[in-house]
């Protein structure tokens, strides 16, 4: 029996040289936020040996000094999970007392780790960004004691700013957005995602319309230099009229200085997705179509509004002087070798040159790593100068456009440039090469038109082996996966019904034309 496997699996194997499926509505891809990729299953670290080999520059070598460092720390604690959310977590109360107080003498001692190894030795840290989970989880008391270490171990003379996501919920305790600005923090960011109650509690988000306004309105009387606030699209039940009021609430009333929009993304296997298919949360259920349509209204709506600058894909403001960004940086900085990220906590993606490299998905094996003395890495790969050099192509659409004397090799890319350009995705002047509003549209593909083929199929078996082994395929960890996928449904029923089945992956269609590398 012929095993086919369903378009879930295939999701970045469609044939997107082809106009009508670039444009189609249910394939418009995800922006590609982390490149070259790394996967559990694929670069696993097994041995302490191994991991001596793979950390050994980082005594062994300096840093470039030409490259800026993004300093990124993953806090993985939340007061409550929202269920749409794929980024890798615990619950805060798991983690009180003696076990808070072991996580944050480790995220210490990690800072200390790197902070004084040669290779990060005297350098300049550019930015640095605390995610999660929910950084604001965390009580004051703990979330000073790391700030501190940073500002203690690191050069700080010439950083652009520091970053923190937050939440109503911990952001609203008495005194702890002005600690944050004490410390040096700049801006700050959390989730709205919608501000229509009955979608809010269908989301588990905790956190009331009234904790978001109070906490905006907070974060203005502590002169946070700038804050953010994320608008969803696309969920389940989110009609034009809601998303309507959605946008004009933030516009209008809440006033932040940027507008960060996420389309929904309804992983397969979460338990929002088996809520959806039952049907329990809307009879307006996401599309491509729908999202689409969404796309274009908020920009429409956010323009009229005078958030009418897009600085980055997903990035709008109202502002004449922006300042810096956090992503630029997380995304190589519009530039070949222009930035790195050197990632701290449970969870945290790292890219150093070649290497790609994660900390654990797991908050207790990571403390007794870094507790033991042992790099808490899990899985890092190599990646091939070729990757490297794809890069910044790769993350060009996230910019929306790169100027091309900071691309290493430009006519490796002639043959996708100009298909872009002759298709209306993009012009193409002599300085630089800039997306049109359907390439702005379509970004997310056409960053997957610069992927070495090495990580198109790479890519392909992290979502294979992610939904076989029940994992959530983001981080190949077990966020939101109750129970066994759709996919797997269908495989185990095949594998039933054909013992001689095997769940090998069907090859991909190739495309025309063929990209770079083939």
């Amino acid at each position: 029996m012929t095993i086919t496997e369903n378009a879930f699996m295939l999701g970045l194997d469609s044939n997107f040289y082809l106009k009508d499926d670039f444009e189609s509505p249910e394939k418009r891809t995800n922006v590609t936020w982390f490149y070259p990729k790394i996967c559990a299953f694929q670069d696993a670290l097994r041995t302490e040996e191994e991991k001596a080999e793979y950390f050994s520059f980082l005594d062994r070598q300096t840093h470039p000094q030409q490259t800026d460092i993004l300093l990124y720390f993953h806090i993985p604690f939340c007061e409550a999970f929202c269920n749409f959310c794929a980024c890798f977590k615990e619950s805060s109360a798991k983690y009180q007392g003696s076990q808070r107080v072991r996580f944050v003498k480790a995220m210490v001692k990690e800072i200390e780790r790197n902070a004084r190894s040669k290779y990060f030795e005297g350098t300049k840290i550019k930015y640095v960004q605390f995610g999660g989970g929910t950084p604001s989880a965390l009580d004051q008391d703990s979330m000073s004691e790391i700030i501190e270490a940073v500002h203690r171990e690191f050069d700080l003379s010439e950083v652009d700013g520091i970053s923190l996501e937050g939440s109503p919920l911990g952001l609203s305790a008495d005194g702890y957005i002005e600690m944050l600005r004490d410390l040096g923090v700049t801006r700050i960011s959390f989730g709205v995602q919608t501000l229509n109650e009955d979608l809010r509690r269908k989301l588990t988000i905790k956190a009331s319309v009234e904790q978001v306004y109070q906490t905006a309105e907070n974060i203005r009387k502590a002169g946070i230099k700038t804050f953010a606030l994320d608008l969803m699209y696309n969920l389940a039940g989110q009609t034009d009229e809601i998303l309507a009021a959605d946008v004009h609430g933030i516009c209008a009333e809440l006033r932040p200085s940027f507008v960060q929009t996420y389309r929904f993304n309804q992983w397969e296997g979460t338990r929002l997705d088996q809520q959806i298919r039952a049907g329990k949360v809307s009879d307006v259920l996401p599309s491509g179509s729908i999202e689409r349509a969404q796309y274009r209204q908020i920009k429409e709506s956010l323009a009229a509004y005078g958030y009418d600058k897009q600085l980055l894909i997903n990035f709008f403001t109202h502002l004449d002087d922006t300042g810096p960004i956090g992503l630029n940086h997380a995304c190589g900085g519009n530039g070949y070798r222009a930035s790195y990220t050197l990632g701290i906590g449970p969870a945290a993606e790292n890219y150093m040159g070649e290497r790609s490299y994660r900390n654990h998905t797991n908050v207790d094996r990571w403390i007794a790593d870094v507790e033991n003395g042992i790099i808490p890495i899990e899985q890092g790969r190599i990646c091939s100068e070729d990757e490297v050099e794809n890069r910044v192509m790769v993350f060009f659409p996230v910019f929306g456009t790169v100027r091309k004397a900071d691309v290493a090799n430009l006519e490796k890319y002639r043959r996708e440039i100009d298909w872009m350009v002759e298709r209306g995705y993009a012009v193409e002047t002599d300085e630089d090469i800039t997306l049109t509003e359907v390439g702005r549209e379509n970004a997310g593909n056409i960053a997957f038109l610069f992927y070495s083929d090495e990580e198109k199929a790479r890519a392909r078996r992290t979502m294979y082996l992610s939904l076989k082994n029940k994992r959530n395929p983001f981080h190949q960890d077990e966020m939101n996966i109750p129970r066994t996928s759709v996919f797997m449904q269908s495989k185990l029923a095949v594998r039933t019904a054909d013992p001689a089945a095997t769940p090998t992956p069907t090859p991909a269609p190739t495309p025309a034309p063929t990209p770079q590398g083939s």
